[in-house]
């Protein structure tokens, strides 16, 4: 560590990375740079996190879900999968389709929140910007933005190997190496292996349901072609196969949860291979940065879509992704008060879904069947209607490519009037098309019975034929400025505005009862037309508006003494319009993406770093967001003054570490960090009945090293914690799933 710092510091001062920004926090020197931002980041006008290398090792964050808490108002739950990687930040977030929060890997976005859980392997940093960045980053940026950085093989070189172990079957390895192939050529290379058994039974199979296995590596290439110009390529490929959705049932009338017990498959598997390329041009006065993505991205999901031991019906949904983004960033390089950047940016998303619903015997019976029954209710002289099929499999295929084009700039003014006041304005347009192809085709045997008694004869059932291809165009203006002034050269304070944008789409999971509608319009056209009801079009059904906002931000940055204590305390407002919401359809056969009105979400974020004894430092991050709808009805209920669901009123982290270089003793450093972090209260719902109560979980580490050895022993909720982390509702029951139990194990590694 001791070698990559030292030359981090060194190559921070070399004139050809004058671009580059040196953040000091408390106890640690961390190198970051921008592409395009045009303040320094020390003392940016925004609410801002970076979490260390220290940090993430002495907070055990192995990935992005794990960063939840120790950023204030940031919650990033375990909802069962991988699949479903749902980032709220100050009560904005997105729980199935689409995204809130960008997420950036060594500058390229990464286009689908179903790849934004991953291992974090070798990280440089990882910087948490909150709030709106939609002039910098675009549409995806609406309440926030995570930019992670890995390590450079040009300032850091090793070899470094790890193996863990801990109860419920869990096991990792990691390796990696750095090395320079020459005095302008680096090279970096590294893998990992991670197992474990699963925390949840089923009951019905009495097997561990949430097992998991998952591999990964990473390759990355940095080459000072000359003094002007460098390359950087990386590509980083992850395998995960993992048992998944541990879903309980909850009973509210007397509080209590019944065992994990379904009786189908209920799997995750997921393929990713991202690629990037980046290339830095540094000039007289400017920098000129090409950064060029590409990510493949396949997956395969099993889902009992009851999640109980009845054979109602299940979902195996395909995904499989192409996506490719370039961006062109140019910004000044100056000493001048004046700073600017421009750039470009386009982008073209190619997903393919497969999403099939077969329902079964139970499903025929009490779904599709009762349809029947409750038509010949409604109309005793229609015939009495019989379904045939012990199961019914509605295929459905959705191609919904998406691309769009965008266009930024961004210019700040220092000592504006006086010395310290600055000012920065910035402004992106924004285009995006969406398409959907969705086509399916399915038919079910139907008898039909004439007289009590009488043979049943089977009717003659025409195959229901869905084929329709639809799109929608957006267009946005997203613009930013903020006021700056540096009191003292280590405090600032700010106001901003900027707006939110959060692009529309279309949902594929309704797809089941789209098709179910339209089999019944078939049937019911042929033999009673009088009665026929033809469903809505598509785009009605699957499609939802954009969400907007406008957020209006103050806060306070300042090392209130000197090495010893820093604090930020930042206040904010958000008026939101159009807010995406997660339902289950009606019938229960899938979610879908829908607006909900209007919304409001103010609060505040404080964080505190202190060095209280040489070697004992502490942090306390919290947030607190107060989200509520101002204006929401669907029809049935008048939602205003209610909390908007999934997004916790506090998060909250304190945390000491203590790090300690020992002489003439049998080891060579004391490390012990402990965390007690946690989050709530929690709606569940749009009614606000169920909620998750504010909690807390306890983790701790500690390590001894020797030389180039290094062990360590770790323990995650400690205090045996136990919570709801996701609940939701389908079909008259109420689901839950629980946040993982206490477990423990060591790590051994060795840096050589």
């Amino acid at each position: 560590m001791c070698t990559m710092l030292c030359f981090t510091i060194l190559h921070a001062e070399e004139p050809v990375l004058n671009d580059t920004i040196k953040t000091y926090s408390v106890d640690e020197i961390v190198v970051t740079s921008s592409t395009k931002e045009t303040n320094d980041f020390r003392y940016i006008p925004a609410a801002a996190s970076v979490l260390t290398p220290q940090n993430i090792g002495g907070r055990q964050i192995e990935s992005l879900k794990d960063i939840s808490f120790y950023v204030p108002n940031l919650y990033m739950p375990d909802y069962g999968s991988k699949y479903t990687s749902a980032i709220y930040i100050r009560g904005i977030g997105a729980r199935s389709s689409g995204q809130s929060v960008g997420l950036y890997v060594d500058d390229v976005p990464y286009q689908d929140k179903s790849i934004f859980d991953f291992e974090l392997m070798d990280i440089q940093r990882i910087e948490v910007l909150r709030g709106p960045q939609g002039t910098l980053y675009g549409r995806n940026a609406m309440s926030g933005i995570i930019n992670i950085y890995t390590l450079s093989p040009l300032t850091y070189q090793g070899t470094k190997l790890s193996l863990s172990g801990g109860n419920y079957g869990q096991f990792k390895a990691r390796a990696s190496h750095y090395a320079k192939l020459g005095s302008t050529i680096g090279l970096s290379v590294g893998g990992y292996y991670d197992r474990n058994d699963g925390f949840f039974t089923n009951q019905y199979t009495g097997k561990k349901v949430d097992n998991e296995e998952s591999a990964g590596g990473r390759v990355k290439l940095e080459w000072l072609i000359n003094p002007n110009l460098s390359l950087t390529y990386g590509l980083n490929m992850d395998y995960t196969d993992q048992g998944a959705f541990p879903y309980k049932q909850y009973f509210q009338k007397n509080d209590s949860l019944a065992p994990v017990n379904f009786n189908d498959r209920n799997t995750y598997t997921r393929t990713i291979l991202a690629n990037n390329l980046q290339l830095v041009y540094r000039g007289k006065g400017f920098s000129l940065t090409s950064t060029t993505g590409y990510q493949y991205f396949k997956d395969n999901m099993w889902l009992d879509q009851d999640f109980t031991d009845s054979t109602m019906f299940t979902l195996n949904q395909k995904q499989k992704q192409h996506a490719v983004s370039e961006e062109l960033a140019i910004k000044s390089n100056t000493n001048n008060n004046y700073q600017w950047s421009f750039g470009a940016y386009g982008f073209y998303n190619n997903l393919k879904t497969e999403a099939p619903v077969t329902f079964k015997e139970d499903g025929m019976q009490h779904i599709l069947q009762s349809v029947f029954d409750d038509l010949k209710k409604i109309i005793p002289q229609m015939p009495h209607l019989q379904v045939l099929d012990d199961q019914l499999h509605i295929p459905g295929t959705f191609d919904t490519p998406s691309y769009g084009a965008a266009l930024f700039h961004q210019s700040t003014y220092n000592n504006l009037f006086t010395e310290g006041l600055s000012v920065t304005v910035g402004g992106r347009l924004d285009y995006e098309k969406q398409e959907m192809t969705y086509k399916s085709a399915a038919s079910m045997r139907l008898g039909m019975l004439t007289a009590p008694g009488a043979p049943i004869r089977e009717l003659p059932v025409e195959p229901s034929v869905v084929d329709e291809h639809i799109s929608q165009d957006f267009w946005q203006f997203l613009p930013r400025i903020s006021l700056k002034y540096k009191c003292t050269g280590q405090t600032f304070t700010y106001l901003s505005v900027a707006k939110g944008y959060k692009t529309g789409g279309y949902n594929v999971q309704m797809s089941a009862d789209y098709m179910q509608g339209q089999m019944q319009y078939d049937l019911m056209s042929k033999y009673v037309p009088n009665l026929a009801v033809e469903p809505e079009p598509i785009e009605s059904v699957s499609a939802y508006k954009p969400e907007q906002s406008w957020n209006y931000e103050a806060g306070v940055r300042s090392e209130l003494i000197k090495d010893v204590l820093k604090a930020e305390l930042t206040l904010f407002y958000m008026d939101i319009k159009d807010i995406q919401l997660t339902k289950f359809v009606a019938s229960g056969n899938g979610r879908i993406l829908a607006n909900g009105g209007k919304a409001e979400s103010y609060g505040a974020e404080l964080s505190v770093k202190a060095n209280l004894l040489p070697g004992l430092n502490a942090d306390l991050n919290y947030g607190y967001t107060r989200a509520t709808f101002r204006d929401y009805d669907d029809g049935k209920n008048d939602y205003k003054g209610n909390f908007v669901p999934y997004t916790p009123r506090h998060t909250f982290n304190i945390g000491l570490n203590y790090n300690k270089l020992l002489t003439n003793c049998w080891v060579d450093q004391l490390i012990v960090s402990a965390q007690y972090s946690g989050a709530g209260k929690i709606y569940w719902t749009e009614q606000n009945d169920i909620t998750q109560s504010i909690y807390g979980m306890l983790n701790m580490k500690a390590g001894i090293r020797k030389g180039n050895l290094r062990l360590d022993l770790w323990g995650r909720n400690l205090t045996d914690k136990e919570y709801a982390a996701f609940y939701f509702e389908s079909r008259g029951n109420s689901f839950l799933q629980q946040g993982k139990p206490v477990h423990f194990g060591a790590d051994i590694t060795w840096n050589f």
